[in-house]
């Protein structure tokens, strides 16, 4: 059985979809360059471009309402959270707009897209910009 690391699935889970699915975007704080804080996305803005792998600012609110309007728009995005400390910043959007809007429409509009994180860098920085 082939071994990999935890972040060596999830970049190639996240490049499988890229490949098979142009709609599929990655965006969220420091993913492009840098890579993101534990290196996940290493390599895929130079593979897909600036188009599909997307720097965000730091703005969780705003990092998941961008991808509810990606996801009403049509688009398949793959939000990240740079810290699940962070993400009780954007609950709001998740609980009052994400998972709400496909029951607000009577089932009329999907909104396809998954927000991830991680959690337990050993860091200890708690919610901290």
């Amino acid at each position: 059985m082939r071994e990999l690391t935890y972040r060596e699935a999830l970049r190639e889970a996240l490049r499988e979809e890229l490949l098979r699915d142009e709609k599929v975007f990655l965006f969220g704080e420091d993913i492009a360059e840098y890579s993101g804080a534990y290196k996940v996305t290493q390599g895929l803005v130079e593979e897909f471009g600036h188009d599909r792998v997307r720097n965000t600012p730091l703005a969780e609110q705003g990092v998941a309402g961008g991808a509810l309007g990606a996801a009403l728009g049509g688009m398949r995005p793959v939000a990240e959270i740079m810290y699940i400390d962070s993400s009780p910043l954007a609950l709001d959007q998740v609980f009052n707009q994400i998972a709400k809007f496909r029951y607000m429409t009577g089932g009329a509009v999907k909104v396809p897209l998954v927000i991830r994180t991680q959690g337990g860098g050993g860091r200890s920085a708690g919610l901290h910009h």
